[in-house]
């Protein structure tokens, strides 16, 4: 179990499911390189073949389009693990079945590990350049799986030293790739949610005062202590859930509107919150971005500040209600721009 082999084609079995197991089972057949476990042999069978090959280019192939690699990302979230643990216990030589079930067990989690790195740095490139980057992205991808699988088949030493690397560096870089990966599936799950809806024809929530009852009784009194001091005939008007943007990545927010101002409550999970409070008088500017999967809102304030703030497909009625509002109860009132994607 201390060979590279098993390790590295898990590691790569997280950044592409098939193609690693597609030429393991090619080596395994027509080489003897390699030689697969008797669990495994069905690998070299000519219909796994060939169904191996099939799946691994029409993998390559749609992780080239923007939107389609984010979604085929998100449908093999359970899958690569389960390749990598197949790559991992293919590759080991024991009768134990302790070990094959432990090895398994490593392999996946690899995998996993892998895969939540791939759509993590998949998630910034997407946003930053709006898909303009992926379809590099996706030839540096299939370089990096191919130069691992061949690798770990020929210089297994040198692979578990990469494995090794990638390891302490996903530990280090773990917290942000969590965050973004949280990201991603809660904008996902926004954005079924609001084709779900506009395929029944059902009403988007529109009700912003409504927002008050999707908080928990406790956070929401949590959310009415930071209203202090409140100022006379404050009232809550709304509580919007969102990601804000900075500079360590998207981070969990509420935007929380009264009838003189709104706060802003970064969610951190081992610390309380500093809200950070603008009385509308300070704003300055607002403008919304309607883009394909998320709505945006930009705030700017007097004093230079901009907070960015991105909203699921699904909240963005309550979005622009929200909106609208602060521009309202803004003195004097600021402007809004409203951009569509």
């Amino acid at each position: 179990m201390t060979s590279g082999l098993p390790w590295g084609l898990a590691l790569a079995s997280g950044v592409n499911t098939y193609l690693p197991l597609f030429l393991l089972a090619l080596f395994a057949r027509y080489s003897h390189v390699v030689h697969l476990s008797a669990r495994f042999q069905f690998l070299i069978s000519p219909p796994a073949l060939v169904i191996l090959g099939l799946l691994a280019a029409c993998e390559i192939l749609a992780q080239k389009f923007p939107g389609l690699d984010n979604l085929w990302d998100l449908l093999h979230s359970l899958l690569r693990p389960l390749a990598g643990a197949v790559a991992a216990g293919a590759t080991l030589s024991t009768s134990s079945v302790f070990e094959m079930a432990l090895a398994m067990a490593a392999g996946g989690t690899l995998a996993a590990a892998a895969h939540s790195a791939k759509t993590g740095i998949r998630l910034a490139t997407s946003v930053k350049t709006l898909g303009a980057a992926n379809f590099g992205m996706s030839l540096v991808e299939d370089f990096a799986v191919l130069a691992a699988t061949l690798l770990s088949v020929f210089d297994p030493r040198v692979m578990l030293a990469v494995v090794a690397v990638f390891l302490l560096l996903f530990v280090w870089l773990a917290p942000p790739i969590a965050r973004h990966l949280s990201f991603r599936y809660d904008l996902a799950a926004g954005w079924f949610r609001w084709l779900g809806m506009k395929l029944r024809r059902a009403p988007l929530p529109q009700d912003l005062k409504a927002t008050l009852w999707l908080v928990p009784p406790g956070s929401l009194e949590s959310v009415k202590e930071q209203l202090a001091p409140p100022t006379a005939g404050e009232e809550l008007l709304g509580i919007i859930g969102g990601w804000q943007r900075t500079k360590r990545g998207p981070r969990r927010a509420w935007l929380v509107l009264t009838s003189r101002r709104c706060i802003i409550l970064d969610l951190r999970r081992f610390r309380r919150p500093a809200p950070i409070r603008i009385d509308y008088g300070g704003l300055q500017a607002i403008n919304l971005k309607n883009l394909l999967i998320l709505h945006k809102a930009s705030i700017q304030t007097h004093g230079g500040q901009e907070f960015v703030f991105i909203f699921r497909k699904d909240a963005a009625p309550l979005v622009d209600q929200a909106v609208q509002k602060m521009i309202e109860l803004a003195q004097p009132p600021v402007g809004a721009e409203t951009v569509l994607d």
